[in-house]
């Protein structure tokens, strides 16, 4: 298994076989999270992801297990509003695994690769959200030295 950024070139392969899984997984575990019903979702996905990659306050992280992608997480850098004592956030805006690889240790590599990657740009935390009803992924996060510290709630208006 090798942990690497994704490349540019990567880029529609990656939307395909890990993105559009995930996001449809998270679409399947609760309703508020799925995609929208038309042609554009892809066109918009891929064109999402090439402006990530010029971001130099973001970096998504590819598995891949031979030759094949099987994994990624997506973190970004947040500074720490100047009211608080604490420094800046890696924050782990997505992760996924295939269902296969699940189990495997890959959630957990593409986590210490996320963290690496914060510890390089001098955060000192590491955050991320995770659906209530995703206990695995709870499960993972929790293996890694999360705790919960908020629980973010909302609405339809």
């Amino acid at each position: 298994m090798d942990v690497r950024p994704l490349r540019p070139d990567e880029v529609p392969t990656f939307v395909d076989d890990l993105w559009l899984p995930f996001a449809t997984e998270m679409g399947d575990l609760d309703e508020y999270d799925a995609l929208a019903g038309d042609e554009y979702v892809r066109v918009n996905a891929l064109a999402y992801r090439q402006a990530q990659l010029a971001d130099e306050d973001v970096q998504t992280f590819v598995a891949e297990t031979d030759g094949s992608q099987t994994g990624y997480t997506t973190v970004s850098y947040s500074e720490s509003p100047p009211v608080f004592d604490r420094g800046a956030t890696a924050k782990v805006t997505e992760l996924y695994v295939e269902p296969d690889a699940r189990g495997s240790g890959l959630g957990t590599a593409l986590l210490e690769r996320a963290h690496e990657w914060g510890e390089r740009r001098g955060c000192e935390h590491a955050e991320l959200s995770v659906h209530t009803r995703n206990e695995t992924a709870q499960a993972c996060y929790e293996a890694a030295g999360y705790e919960t510290r908020y629980l973010k709630m909302d609405r339809q208006l």
